[in-house]
């Protein structure tokens, strides 16, 4: 796997706030219909297996659940049948490297170092209750077992291995899971914190964080997890440099929840067209289907709310989005659930969110949200 260098860049360790703590209880009802909302609605029996595995492993281990299963998320989508997700070589809902650690199992047991220095001792955790190989790895159960165990030694193992060898500055030793002894990037942890994050909304056990406020209204998160990342800043060339990009694209995957930043007034929910009909009303969900995927415009599917009254008065617009679930004169809440992630309109880009901020011009939604999002901007501006 090649280390994403030019996120590393535009987000470092020290810019992102503490992490929330998890809840010292977990409650497997809600947990699992907050792993349902995060695996994009998996099936109900399966997702009371995940949480009794993920609960009772990560017990075992001393090992967060939340973490376990953010881990598992982002390295398969909860699909145990996922091969070489985002180029990375493993097995199995958390992606486990199997050629990697075998040399380190033994009769079942598990062999690692820790220790600063020359003062280093050997440690082992048993994890015997499957067979350490590839098949039991790709099953679901299996690789839970194996994950919790791998989280808990990189956990105890970190210090020293990030001692002993030249690592990208990161901050949380799930970097670790992620790329073995030697960290290249700290991309990939901070996108895993962003799921666990979700999840501990999803669950109820963080209200994420506080709204800012901008002309008199209460501005929330676009997405659960927050702070968010930017990829891609206002003003930044399209097409060949033929137009500016008029708002912001923020690090998301597809079918994320979008939310309504804040209370207002839905005035557009529709497709962007090419030509001389550039934006057309969608009435219902079924008149999506009306505007085949080939025929929108840069925008997709997008919704735009209008926020405050009068003068300080300003809109919120979401583009390329996948669902829309709110229609033209509906009025919203900050917080509420308007559509999901996708890549409509685009060409060639990964799904994101492409967020806009208008009052009498285009404003810049990366400065307004400032701390919900987070990004520095190059000094050369980004082309796509």
């Amino acid at each position: 796997m090649r280390p994403n260098t030019m996120l590393a860049e535009r987000v470092l360790a020290e810019d992102w706030p503490a992490e929330p703590g998890s809840p010292r209880e977990v409650d497997a009802t809600r947990f699992a219909a907050a792993l349902r909302a995060l695996c994009h609605g998996m099936p109900a029996a399966r997702a009371t297996n995940y949480t009794s595995w993920i609960t009772t492993y990560a017990r075992e281990r001393s090992v967060d659940p939340f973490l376990l299963a953010a881990v598992m998320y982002r390295e398969s989508r909860c699909d145990p049948e996922a091969l070489d997700l985002d180029g990375v070589r493993g097995i199995g809902l958390t992606q486990i490297p199997w050629d990697l650690y075998h040399p380190q199992v033994e009769r079942g047991v598990l062999s690692y170092d820790v220790g600063r220095g020359d003062h280093r001792e050997s440690r082992s955790l048993r994890m015997d209750r499957f067979p350490f190989g590839p098949i039991r790895v790709q099953q679901a159960e299996a690789n839970l077992y194996f994950a919790a165990t791998l989280l808990s030694m990189w956990e105890a193992q970190h210090g020293t291995i990030d001692e002993g060898f030249e690592q990208a500055s990161h901050r949380h030793w799930v970097s670790h899971f992620v790329w073995g002894d030697r960290v290249r990037s700290d991309v990939e942890e901070e996108r895993i914190l962003t799921d666990r994050r979700r999840l501990l909304e999803l669950y109820g056990s963080s209200q994420g964080m506080a709204p800012l406020r901008w002309r008199g209204v209460e501005l929330g998160c676009p997405l659960y997890g927050c702070p968010r990342v930017v990829l891609s800043w206002l003003g930044a060339e399209r097409d060949d440099g033929q137009r500016e990009h008029r708002g912001i694209d923020v690090d998301s995957l597809p079918e994320e929840r979008v939310r309504a930043m804040g209370d207002g007034l839905v005035t557009f929910a529709g497709v962007d067209l090419p030509g001389q009909m550039e934006h057309v009303q969608v009435r219902d969900a079924t008149g999506y289907d009306a505007h085949p995927r080939n025929s929108l415009g840069a925008g997709g599917r997008y919704v735009c709310i209008r926020h405050g009254a009068g003068e300080q008065s300003f809109a919120s617009c979401y583009m390329h989005l996948e669902q829309v679930h709110v229609a033209y004169g509906r009025r919203v809440t900050r917080g509420e659930v308007i559509g999901t992630v996708g890549r409509t309109g685009m060409r060639a880009s990964a799904a994101h969110l492409h967020l806009e901020i208008r009052t009498s011009r285009v404003e810049d939604p990366s400065q307004i949200l400032a701390g919900l999002l987070l990004g520095r901007m190059p000094a050369r501006r980004d082309r796509h």
